[in-house]
């Protein structure tokens, strides 16, 4: 038995899902940055600190992922969110990783996929 969903619920999903995604945009990147140093043994201060904001900005990001799939939950299947967001990740991290540029596309990369993850959302909701 499903209930309707009213428009200030409607209201209040949309701004959580722009606020997660923000969210998950900031911690990502926090995240990959610290894998990179991981791998390439540069730590910003030392290899203590840089993993702790690395584990608390994993949790955060794993923590705002469940939010946003829930609330995605209740309208549509969360599957094709889930592949953006993986598929924009793994992007993110080979960039960083493999292509040694002096530009960091990683952030861009995120952006877009929270713009496209909130166009498809929008589209859904309406």
């Amino acid at each position: 038995m499903s209930r309707r969903i009213t428009p200030k619920e409607i209201a209040e999903d949309k701004s959580k899902i722009s606020l997660t995604g923000l969210t998950i945009i900031m911690m990502g990147t926090l995240f990959i940055y610290f894998l990179w140093a991981v791998i390439n043994s540069k730590f910003l201060v030392n290899f203590s600190i840089d993993a702790l904001v690395g584990v608390v900005a994993l949790v955060i990001l794993i923590r705002n992922l469940k939010v946003k799939y829930n609330i995605i939950k209740k309208y549509t299947s969360e599957k094709q969110f889930m592949i953006l967001d993986l598929v924009a990740f793994t992007l993110c991290f080979l960039i960083k990783v493999v292509v040694k540029i002096p530009f960091d596309f990683s952030l861009i990369i995120l952006l877009i996929s929270h713009y496209a993850t909130k166009q498809i959302f929008n589209k859904i909701v309406k």
